[in-house]
């Protein structure tokens, strides 16, 4: 998103607008549209049928969106511009019934997606409008009573998913119950995020963070209670938040008055004198799906998909409620001569525009496409694409500077990989990333992956820096505390590590990850009672089966918690070889030297492959040896 998406948009609007001048051409376009989601709800079909995969995995269709969300939020839409059409566009009734076949196919995605805002966007909308024609609709009485049958369909379809929300078959019913689990408790999540932009409004309400600011209040307020939830958010999943954060109060009005005209322009807008009046049910139908694509904007946020079509309604109603203006005559120039000036420096305008907001950034696009592709020719084809990415300096170059890092660390972890190219990918992808962290300093997420990139190519102090600054601008985020503290484990500095993952453990006590790591702190310092407070009162020992907890207890020569953790491992699964060679190592640390052949013994018989090896072990072990 961002300030070129919102260029491009607006300039969508005014082409929209201006060449689709009558309302025959509008009907064309959404007709057209309808139709593309009708072909979406049969791909739809075939993802639940197996036969095309749901790319974000589950069961959630995502047609071709990559997300349910924004496949469902596209559905919602077209579904009141479906019926919009069934009221509006005429054309032969034996043709009518294709608008209802695609209604049934959107409802189809809609239900499948599990999306719990659009579901409440579609019950909003459909009550509003058919409150409306309930109430005030005068001239066609049939309307009426479908209305009323609406309202009374919905009202008991909501009521029946709620009376059997903790029946055991819906709870099974991965679609149905995340509908029969829609109440305020069932997204904590989006609340403690609407509660950090709140503070970051009230730091920056005028104006705002800017676009795509979010970030950097994320970091800022973090909850320590979000400990279970995504490491990274960039939206608040709420239109409202999202735009006092980006534009502050006055971007929040100037994107409530694109609304606010268009419900006016529906309701009291005189259409030009080609264009027909909207009847009182068309009115509500478009009042309905305002507020059904509003009412879907307060759980998520919008997309690409769903901004044309917002913009499409806005350039619709323009048309028909605009004059066409017409150029006068001016003293100093003709007619002809403005309007070659006006091309010519549209013409100089468009190509600017198109080469920095568009070529620019597709040929940065390919050459991170090209970094992620296998090469023939091997790793160097792969440094070169980066390397010609990150020298484009323009939007997309923190992209360009994780993917980078990424990569490297994937490179340098690569048993085949060439020493020089793993470390020239290392060296020059450090580099970018620092340009990156240089550029916006003021961003965690990027000292982060900096930090522990660094940590792993066992550059300390480096990591250090990177990650101290991060704690600085995040300070309650425990993933953080707990990079830190792992450097400082790196380098022996137990008790340093020990106080950094006591504040995190405080911040929130029922983390089990910050009680775990917390507790590996504490074994290799030595603290065995502050290791005994953490682990019993949670899982009842200390031997807790965590392979951070054994190679702790491994490393300070505490065998006995390394030998029951594995002799548990091994209960529950009696038939894991590799496990019964871990089990007889920990039998043999203690100096019981026959129940470990004896584990050698029955790892040989699960896998007889591994006998010529498993017979050696158990020679040494015979000699007095540890193998």
């Amino acid at each position: 998103e961002g300030f070129i998406t919102l260029l491009h948009l607006g300039a969508y609007f005014l082409v929209a607008s201006s060449v689709l001048d009558t309302e025959k051409w509008w009907y064309r376009l959404f007709a057209t549209s309808v139709g593309v989601s009708a072909f979406l709800g049969i791909y739809g079909i075939l993802q639940l049928a197996g036969v095309i995969v749901i790319n974000q995995g589950g069961v959630r269709l995502d047609g071709t969106f990559g997300n349910a969300a924004y496949f469902a939020g596209y559905m919602l839409f077209h579904l009141f511009l479906t019926l919009f059409l069934i009221l509006r566009h005429r054309v032969p009734a034996n043709r009518k019934w294709m608008y209802g076949a695609a209604m049934l196919l959107q409802l189809f995605v809609l239900y499948f997606s599990a999306t719990r805002g659009a579901a409440v966007g579609l019950i909003g909308g459909l009550l509003l409008s058919s409150l409306l024609l309930a109430l005030f609709e005068k001239q066609n009485r049939s309307l009426r009573k479908w209305a009323i049958g609406t309202i009374v369909g919905v009202l008991v379809v909501v009521g029946a998913i709620y009376s059997v929300r903790n029946v055991e078959w819906v709870a099974k019913n991965p679609v149905l119950s995340r509908f029969a689990t829609i109440n305020l408790q069932s997204a904590p999540a989006r609340f403690m995020v609407w509660g950090m932009a709140f503070e970051g409004f009230k730091e920056n309400p005028i104006l705002g963070w800017g676009q795509e600011g979010f970030n950097f209040v994320f970091n800022k307020y973090y909850n320590p209670d979000m400990w279970s939830q995504e490491a990274w958010f960039d939206r608040t999943h709420n239109i409202f938040f999202d735009w006092l954060i980006a534009g502050g109060l006055l971007g929040l009005l100037a994107y409530l008055s694109l609304h606010a005209g268009l419900l006016y322009y529906i309701w009291k807008g005189k259409p030009e004198s080609s264009a027909t009046p909207f009847s009182f049910a068309e009115k509500s139908v478009l009042t309905g799906l305002l507020a059904a694509y509003v009412v879907q904007n307060l759980f998520v946020f919008d997309n690409i998909g769903t901004y044309i079509l917002f913009f499409s309604l806005l350039a619709f109603m323009h048309s028909r409620v605009s004059v066409p203006t017409r150029l006068a005559a001016l003293p100093a120039l003709s007619k002809g001569a403005v309007s070659q000036t006006a091309l010519a420096s549209v013409t100089v305008l468009f190509i600017a525009v198109l080469y920095f907001a568009n070529v620019r950034g597709i040929a940065l696009a390919q050459d991170l496409i090209a970094g992620l592709k296998s090469h023939p020719k091997g790793l160097g084809e792969n440094l070169e694409a980066y390397r010609r990415a990150s020298k484009k300096n323009m939007v997309g170059r923190q992209e360009t500077a994780e993917q980078f890092l990424q990569a490297a660390v994937a490179v340098t972890g690569a048993a085949g990989a060439p020493a020089e190219i793993k470390e020239t990918f290392a060296k020059e992808a450090a580099e970018t990333m620092e340009r990156e962290v240089e550029h916006v300093p003021s961003d965690a997420r990027l000292s982060v992956f900096l930090g522990v990139f660094y940590n792993r190519m066992r550059a300390f102090d480096k990591a250090l820096g990177h990650l101290s600054k991060a704690h600085e601008l995040s300070p309650t985020k425990q993933t953080i505390t707990f990079e830190i503290a792992n450097v400082y484990l790196n380098q022996g500095k137990f008790n340093e590590a020990l106080v950094l993952l006591k504040e995190a453990y405080e911040l929130a006590p029922e983390f089990d990850e910050a009680r775990k790591v917390y507790a590996v702190a504490a074994i290799y310092a030595n603290r065995f009672d502050l290791v005994e407070a953490l682990l019993v009162p949670k899982y009842g020992t200390i031997a807790v089966s965590d392979d951070r907890i054994v190679k702790a207890y491994y490393d300070v020569k505490r065998y006995a918690p390394v030998l029951e953790i594995w002799k548990e491992r091994v209960a529950k699964n009696p038939d894991n070889a590799q496990m019964r060679t871990s089990l007889a190592a920990a039998y043999l640390l203690l100096g019981d030297r026959k129940k470990a052949i004896a584990e050698i013994e029955e790892a040989i018989r699960i896998n007889p492959e591994f006998k010529a090896q498993g017979d050696y072990f158990i020679s040494e072990i015979r000699a007095g040896r540890n193998p």
